[in-house]
């Protein structure tokens, strides 16, 4: 009997070191519990700024003046860009409601909103990770959208995407079929983090 017991005292030990680097704690599944709801209202208050298209309620989303390293993009707007130098490659919030019809499309918007009004944010109480595809069959491109909450950021991202399915009737100049990847593929994200209580803009970028 004594070794018996001996030995399950064992057991027990190697499976609870082997489980502890894994396995969570019970307060740290409570706090991530009780921070999502906190989460889906910031999210929602987001959906709310975003839908408004109010330049100064937009602008309030970033903390000015934003390094080039945290708006990673690029606007076609020679005073803009001008701006940004003299300003050592920053953008003051002074900059930002002046070319706001030229940022708007630069750091989509339009695409940030559909995300934002398709995506059901509720479901974050049960996960991590929401996804929404804009598909039509009779399009050459749709976008995929998600959410992703991965500790505390938070990952809205963006993903145009080239329908295969389509049959192209119409090529470009350069004969290149409407749904090729050149023309849909690219990639945008905004990311925040969650600090419990409020998102905090971190960064916007792309990719093609």
């Amino acid at each position: 009997m004594r070794h018996t017991l001996i030995f399950l005292t064992v057991v027990l030990m190697l499976t609870a070191c082997n489980n502890s680097g894994t396995i969570k704690t019970a307060s740290d599944t409570d706090s991530t519990v009780s921070e999502r709801p906190l989460l889906i209202k910031e999210l929602k208050k987001l959906k709310e700024i975003i839908a408004s298209n109010d330049k100064e309620n937009i602008a309030g989303i970033f903390q000015f003046p934003l390094s080039d390293s945290a708006f990673g993009i690029y606007i076609y707007d020679s005073l803009y860009n001008e701006q940004l130098k003299e300003n050592g490659n920053k953008t003051t919030k002074a900059m930002f409601l002046q070319h706001y019809k030229q940022i708007y499309p630069g750091i989509w918007l339009d695409q940030l909103n559909n995300l934002l009004q398709n995506i059901k944010i509720d479901s974050l109480l049960h996960k991590d990770t929401l996804q929404y595809d804009a598909y039509s069959k009779s399009e050459p491109c749709y976008y995929s959208y998600q959410i992703e909450v991965i500790k505390k950021d938070v990952t809205l991202t963006m993903n145009g995407k080239s329908n295969t399915d389509y049959k192209s009737k119409d090529t470009s100049e350069d004969d290149i079929p409407e749904n090729s990847s050149e023309i849909c593929e690219h990639s945008f994200w905004w990311v925040f983090s969650f600090d419990g209580k409020k998102l905090h803009f971190e960064t916007i970028s792309g990719a093609d």
